[in-house]
């Protein structure tokens, strides 16, 4: 039961985090690059409290700070500064449960290609399943009255890939709130730039409802959420692991209709259907085929695995 609420937090909170942004930007009028700095910052912050917490039960003194510092990567780094800084820009004009649709769609796609290059090759039936998958996002991504901005969609689809690099740094980690909290610091520079070049750019003054947003995607979605997942992978199978992260997109349309006022149109459930079904269909016929319950634990139990926001 545990693990259940913490899966069921850990995946609230990723689809949350596409709706403070598509608020903070749309409702509330923030610069992307004021919002990115803001939310990476905030989480900085926090996890420097989580941090020193997890220090101690190490028992890790006075050198603790650059204990943490050192569980952090710069490809890590580098790959979470770009995820938040497209995430920030692709959602001024891409609808929420879109964005989320694609991010999570294009990280399967990008880990599976991490896979092909270091000799995972998928099945006939996997490819397949991921060509219906394919097939779904194309038919999102159709011009039409409902389909979403092609540039969004892009920065979309460029947030994804940095997502599956993050991921990917991220599967050795063996200290979830350290490992965060390092690559967290070492790209709070990079966010800090970002958010200078938003107050160059000009624009409308930060509103108190537009910080709320961005601090609680950052100190309370994107900090907590990432430390969740860490605590939680390795109870799952690889499998099971990428089958869950399914679950961002629905989570996220039906927050946005609530919060939000975003309707779900029938191009979107019928693309949404096929996009997800191929996927899960695929990392089923994965686990089928390659799979042992040993073996999957191992793939599994190192970081992340696949997709999130």
């Amino acid at each position: 039961m545990r693990l259940f609420v913490l899966t069921v937090l850990c995946m609230t909170l990723f689809a949350s985090n596409s709706v403070f942004c598509r608020a903070a930007l749309v409702e509330y009028g923030m610069e992307p690059g004021v919002y990115t700095a803001v939310r990476g910052l905030s989480a900085a912050a926090a996890l420097c409290v989580l941090g020193r917490i997890q220090a101690r039960r190490r028992g890790l003194g006075r050198g603790w700070l650059r204990e943490v510092w050192n569980r952090g990567t710069w490809a890590g780094a580098l790959s979470l500064f770009a995820y938040m800084a497209l995430f920030s820009w692709g959602y001024v004009d891409m609808p929420t449960a879109a964005g989320t649709l694609i991010i999570n769609a294009v990280v399967q796609f990008g880990m599976v290609g991490w896979g092909i290059r270091h000799g995972v090759r998928p099945g006939r039936r996997q490819g397949l399943c991921l060509i219906v998958a394919l097939a779904g996002l194309v038919g999102l991504l159709l011009p039409g009255l409902s389909a979403p901005p092609l540039m969004g969609a892009a920065l979309m689809a460029g947030v994804g890939l940095a997502w599956s690099a993050y991921s990917i740094c991220g599967r050795s980690a063996d200290d979830a709130v350290l490992a965060t909290a390092g690559n967290f610091w070492r790209c709070a520079p990079l966010s800090a730039l970002a958010g200078l070049a938003g107050l160059c750019a000009g624009g409308p003054a930060t509103s108190p409802e537009a910080l709320t947003c961005a601090v609680c995607a950052g100190a309370g979605a994107s900090a907590c959420g990432y430390v969740i997942w860490y605590m939680i992978v390795p109870r799952y199978s690889l499998v099971n692991a990428s089958i869950i992260q399914l679950s961002v997109p629905v989570i996220t349309a039906a927050l946005a209709l609530a919060t939000l006022g975003e309707a779900v149109t029938l191009r979107f459930a019928v693309c949404a259907t096929l996009i997800l079904g191929g996927i899960a269909l695929s990392v089923l016929e994965k686990g089928r085929n390659t799979a042992t319950p040993g073996g999957e634990r191992a793939n599994g139990g190192g970081g992340k695995t696949g997709g999130a926001d």
